[in-house]
């Protein structure tokens, strides 16, 4: 390949792979938009007044109502383990100040391993409006809200729904048939107050809130709803003590938890099941400090734990997991065959150490480069609130699409079907018909090697990654950056110590019997995107993708024919190339695209869902969920060397463990939010759900052995 040509073949790659991966986010983005989509829950609202005008310069009480259908939540302002946050918009005109809606005491949602925070049926949010004082009496003015929500009942989807109420200035207004409703909905939110007296105390493991005699005792209940979801384990329950001196309540830090040098604790305490029943809720700030946690023995249970999880990361671990995870990415099936590449770039600079470091240096940037728009990108529409993992582009057909054309032209390049030049006279060139690569080579080989390791996961990377998206944008771009550095760390250090390169044979004529060698992981390469489209599109759609595939070969050939003085063919080549963009964009159009799990097993797999793991739980199975995607080659070699293995089955069998296919293929909210729960970005994940609650995640590389030491583990 030339500098220039390849320079062009990766521009347009990236380009497409890009606009593409927008236009994916595009349609997401766009589902969230509007009051309801086709398949969004009900989940509608309306604005509420407690008087039916508006008083000039007094504080009018109104409330944002949400009416959920049946069965179907959304979040709280700190949503817990999983969920987002519902958030409200009030536009009012510019003579009327509006606080934000507040939110009520939210109810603990708690399925084995994840707790939540939400609100059901229907829940008011009451906010304030006062009008300036010189305002015309009269005057109708309008008052709308925007909501932007999650609602989940068996699956997630985000959702944005609008209310507006107009009223008129006056000096005296009248109670509305909303009103005992406003003055309820204003009664039962916390009280926003710092709490003199009130402590919380931790060590390495504990919390301990403690309410001294000064404050008003709890009678039977208390509860904390933290304002951080990270200091936490959320699905560990809060354990109420009452003593001769003091009211405490007992929770367990989560593994991460990073207390020192923080001074306060914001949350609301809730006691006696808050001011609805009785009781009292107040938004505080406690003061926190270090100490000891002891509990009483009579009040451990085994919901409170102690224990410590393996996966205790920090940025800097985190930053060490990624490195040793790009590393791994190396040996992984669909990075290799790009990879491939560049041992033509060792062996043709083998003895020129200086340029073989340029190369080296440019083939790092076009890693960290692609890895830095890739990871960016994830960032900015996962801070949008579109629930997103490693690999989400190749839940877009096109992509895969795109990947396959792309590879099938290297393929035919390696076994010399072409040449990448501009000119169509390589036969007059002789000897210079031998591939060349300049440095915007490498650079765009490191891009192409980004591109194609999405369908991987590695061991520690996906630890890794999960751990980085949960974090600040700095940190998680050192993440990705690191994980970038991996992947490219071996060939830059092949390219810096030219002795390790000397190992190679000199350039010669076997040089080309090599490239064709290299066109066999390419061409398995096609067969496995052509493969992973077969799960994308229905049938019309794997006909356009044959169609697409087989005008890109005949356009190469006629291409290669050209290059080599045998004749051209303008008309047909031109006919080919577009039979190849209309079939492509056809595919674009989404009107070929299946939807739902399309990984359909065989046997005793089974469709997964929440509902159906809790009701497998709750008639006391286990349960194994191998959440999975076509596109993924990790989880692809763990079926064929560990799950489809007679030995696991007879396992699976001899504790009775119900197994279950979470298929990630195609964008799946509920698998993402799932996957985000244990703290991973991406498949392969399995879970490995026992009777009394507890959750064991094993390897992302199975072996037979692994999976039964575990499984054998059941009582």
């Amino acid at each position: 390949m030339t500098a220039r040509s390849l320079w062009t073949t990766a521009v347009v790659t990236l380009g497409l792979f890009v606009s593409s991966s927008l236009a994916v986010a595009g349609s997401w983005l766009d589902k969230r938009s509007g009051d309801k989509t086709p398949d969004a829950p009900h989940v509608t609202a309306r604005l509420i007044s407690e008087t039916d005008a508006l008083i000039p310069q007094a504080q009018n009480r109104l409330a944002v109502v949400l009416d959920h259908e049946a069965g179907w939540h959304t979040y709280w302002q700190m949503p817990g383990d999983s969920g987002l946050a519902t958030t409200f918009k009030v536009t009012a005109p510019s003579d009327v100040t509006v606080t934000p809606p507040r939110f009520p005491v939210p109810e603990r949602l708690v399925v084995p391993g994840v707790t939540s925070y939400a609100h059901h049926d229907t829940t008011l949010y009451p906010f304030v409006a006062t009008p300036e004082r010189h305002v015309p009496t009269g005057k109708r003015v309008t008052l709308s809200v925007k909501v932007r929500y999650l609602a989940c009942k068996d699956l997630c989807i985000p959702g944005e729904t609008s209310a507006s109420i107009t009223l008129p200035f006056r000096i005296n207004a009248k109670p509305t048939a909303d009103a005992q409703a406003v003055d309820e909905a204003f009664k039962a939110l916390p009280e926003v107050r710092t709490i003199e007296g009130v402590t919380a105390t931790y060590d390495q493991t504990l919390l301990k809130i403690a309410l001294p005699d000064s404050v008003a005792r709890v009678n039977h209940s208390l509860a904390f709803f933290p304002l951080d979801a990270r200091l936490f384990a959320l699905d560990k329950d809060q354990r109420f003590v009452k003593t001769p001196t003091e009211d405490a309540l007992f929770w367990t830090l989560s593994d991460n938890a990073k207390l020192d040098g923080k001074t306060h604790l914001k949350g609301v305490l809730v006691a006696d099941d808050g001011p609805t029943k009785g009781g009292w809720a107040v938004e505080t700030d406690l003061k926190l400090m270090p100490g000891t946690v002891t509990v009483p023995a009579e009040s451990l249970t085994s919901g409170l734990s102690t224990e410590t999880s393996a996966e205790d990361l920090t940025t800097l671990s985190a930053i060490l997991f990624a490195l040793v995870g790009g590393l791994i990415l190396n040996l992984m099936p669909c990075v290799f065959p790009v990879l491939s590449l560049k041992l033509l770039d060792l062996i043709e600079h083998r003895e020129n150490r200086a340029q073989l470091a340029k190369h080296g240096f440019a083939f790092t940037g076009g890693v960290l480069a692609s890895m830095l728009v890739i990871s960016g990108l994830l960032l900015a529409l996962r801070s949008a609130g579109v629930a997103l993992g490693w690999g989400f582009q190749l839940q877009n057909p096109l992509v895969v699409a795109l990947l396959l054309i792309l590879f099938i032209t290297l393929t035919l390049n390696l076994v010399g079907t072409f040449e990448f030049t501009l000119g169509t006279g390589l036969a007059n060139k002789g000897a210079d018909a031998a591939p060349k690569q300049g440095l915007s080579g490498s650079f765009f080989t490191g891009i192409l090697a980004v591109i194609v390791a999405s369908p991987c996961t590695a061991p520690f990377m996906g630890a890794a990654l999960g751990f980085a998206l949960t974090q600040s944008a700095a940190s998680a771009l050192l993440v990705f950056m690191s994980l970038g550095l991996g992947m490219a760390l071996p060939w830059l250090l092949l390219c810096l110590f030219p002795a390790w390169a000397g190992l190679l044979p000199k350039p010669g004529l076997w040089m080309v019997r090599l490239r064709q060698v290299m066109a066999v992981p390419m061409g398995l390469a096609v067969l496995w995107l052509g493969w992973v489209l077969t799960k994308q599109v229905n049938t019309a759609g794997i006909w356009i993708i044959l169609s697409a595939s087989a005008a890109c070969a005949v356009f190469l050939w006629l291409l290669g024919r050209a290059q080599w003085g045998l004749g051209s063919n303008r008309v047909l080549m031109g006919l080919m190339l577009a039979i190849l963009v209309a079939s492509l964009g056809l595919i674009s159009s989404g009107l070929f695209a299946r939807s739902g799990s399309v990984m359909a097993e065989k046997g005793e797999w089974l469709t997964w869902s929440p509902d159906a793991v809790e009701t497998t739980l709750a008639a006391g199975q286990p349960a194994f969920v191998d959440f999975t995607a076509a596109w993924c080659i990790t989880c692809q070699a763990n079926k064929v060397s560990t799950l489809n293995r007679e030995s696991v089955h007879e396992a699976f069998k001899r504790h009775g463990v119900k197994l279950f296919v979470a298929d990630w293929t195609n964008q799946d909210p509920t698998i993402t939010d799932t996957l985000n729960r244990f703290a991973r970005s991406g498949v392969p994940l399995y879970l490995l759900y026992k009777p009394d609650g507890n959750v064991e995640v094993l390897p992302q590389l199975l072996t037979p052995d692994a999976v039964i030491d575990v499984v054998d583990k059941l009582p």
